[in-house]
Formats: structure tokens, sequence, C-alpha cells
């Protein structure tokens, strides 16, 4: 979803909100959605750029960080960054410029799902992983490496 803000005919002090559902949002790397990105935000005008605030949730299909079975997770981020327009140079780490005259709200769900998602989702919190000789799942299979002194 792109919006083109001066399109948008926000002027400053004004804000508009806008409803969202996204089915894609860009490339994730390992990480899948399986329900469509859905949330809410505000972008106010605030003079040399815009402010967006709000949040969205949805549901993502991620490997375990130990066994690299599925972990799925409901996961809802808030959002609040601010845009300035072209040519404007940011004060703050956390502001951003915009390169042309629209605000890709795709992108900014996709950032902030990325910066929200535990990278080190565990499938049980007793995972017992792969084991590092032959790459068995621990918690489906036994195998000869992966067996403690006490098991053997």
């Amino acid at each position: 979803m792109k919006l083109e803000l001066k399109k948008l005919n926000l002027e400053e002090g004004e804000t508009g909100t806008f409803e969202f559902l996204e089915d894609t949002v860009g490339e994730l790397g390992d990480i899948q959605l399986l329900q469509p990105v859905q949330g809410e935000f505000t972008l106010a005008n605030v003079g040399l750029g815009y402010r967006m605030a709000g949040g969205f949730r949805t549901r993502v299909r991620q490997p375990c960080a130990r066994c690299l079975d599925p972990v799925d997770s409901d996961l809802e981020v808030e959002v609040d960054e601010t845009y300035l327009t072209e040519g404007q140079e940011p004060d703050q780490e956390d502001i951003f410029v915009l390169d042309s005259g629209s605000l890709d709200v795709s992108d900014v769900v996709r950032q902030n799902l990325l910066m929200g998602i535990d990278r080190f989702a565990l499938c049980n919190e007793d995972c017992r992983g792969l084991c590092i000789v032959c790459g068995a799942n621990l918690n489906h299979t036994a195998c000869a490496h992966g067996l403690s002194e006490k098991e053997k």
C-alpha cells in the first residue's frame, strides 16, 4: 500500500486515519505470513514531514532456533515513526527521509514486522535441537551422536 502524500491533502497539523489489510509485505526471509497483516494507523502532517503512529497484527510461521521445526505465533507490533520530506536532514536516528512523495506502508510494516519477531523462537522450552554430527532432530529421533553419557 503506497500513500501519495500530496494527494491526501493533509495540511500542517491535520491527521488522517487509515486501515490496511496486506496479504504480502515483501521479502521476509524464512518468516512466512499465515494470515494477512491487518492494522490501522494515523498519519499526521507535522510541517517538515509526517508522523505515522498505529499498529498491526498477523500470524507468522518461522523455524525453531534449535531444531528448525515450524513455530507459529501471533504478532502485534506498534509503530510510531517520523518521515521528513525530501531535502530535510534528520537530527535523530529514528527519523527517516522520504525519497519520493509517497510512503510505502507495506515496507514500513515489513521492517517493523522483522524487528518485532522473536529471532530465537522455540517450538517448546525443552527443545533438544539438532545433532551436531548427523543433523537428526533430537526431538523426534534418537541417534548415537545425540545421546548424553547417561543415556548411552
